[in-house]
């Protein structure tokens, strides 16, 4: 599967502004977002420690909930955004209905002015292309496709077209601090719900097209149902 990456850096910087996937096991995750993402040495699967199991069915809900905020405050910055992604999309897709809160209005804007910015250094900050593709990401999980959709196209688009260069040797992962695999099955599934029966098709086959240099979509019914909120079928 074909996932490159790249870098935006310049004006509209979205880290100030910001308000601060299919899922597997939630330990699988997170041990993958804090061993994997952080550049650190993979440590031992929690599977294998004997007391892990024992020690969270000991506690309670409120306890659990201490425990996790706990140790999210100890990651690094980079870790500690790709753990609250995991537990805020986990969130979205069981039956308490849980939506997270909708990213500015101006998002749309600040991505436009960011890529234009970028095109005309020719280089772009990967760290301010993810804070805008999760702002993105953000928006879909909130329900706000066509901002998302807004969003996903501005960023995703001439990033996939290599128009953006984020510092990366080959992919585009190796820099953006989110799955670029995750982004574009959201960009083409808002596309999806945004277009018009009669046009839906032909939009959606479009959209996987300009995203195909940054990940394919080998089964795009089911990446777009994975990474969409509460159990969505498309």
């Amino acid at each position: 599967m074909d996932r490159r990456r790249g870098r935006v850096g310049g004006q509209a910087s979205l880290r100030a502004d910001r308000d601060r996937h299919s899922p597997t096991a939630v330990e699988d995750v997170f041990e993958n977002a804090v061993s994997g993402r952080s550049g650190r040495p993979r440590r031992r699967s929690l599977a294998a420690d004997p007391d892990i199991d024992r020690a969270l069915e000991a506690m309670t809900a409120p306890e659990l909930r201490a425990a996790v905020r706990a140790a999210i405050g100890a990651l690094d910055e980079e870790t500690r955004a790709s753990t609250i992604d995991l537990f805020v999309t986990r969130a979205t897709k069981g039956p308490a209905g849980f939506r997270p809160g909708r990213p500015s209005h101006r998002l749309v804007e600040q991505a436009q002015s960011f890529v234009e910015a970028a095109s005309h250094l020719g280089y772009a900050d990967p760290a301010d292309a993810t804070e805008y593709l999760r702002g993105a990401m953000k928006a879909f999980l909130a329900g706000d496709h066509v901002g998302a959709r807004a969003v996903f196209e501005v960023i995703l688009i001439p990033m996939a077209g290599a128009e953006i260069d984020l510092g990366q040797h080959e992919l585009v992962e190796e820099v953006l601090g989110i799955d670029a695999h995750i982004c574009v099955a959201q960009y083409v599934a808002s596309v999806y719900t945004t277009t018009p029966l009669p046009e839906r098709a032909a939009a959606v086959l479009a959209a996987i097209e300009h995203a195909q240099g940054l990940s394919s979509l080998f089964s795009p019914i089911k990446d777009m149902e994975e990474v969409s909120a509460g159990g969505c079928r498309i």
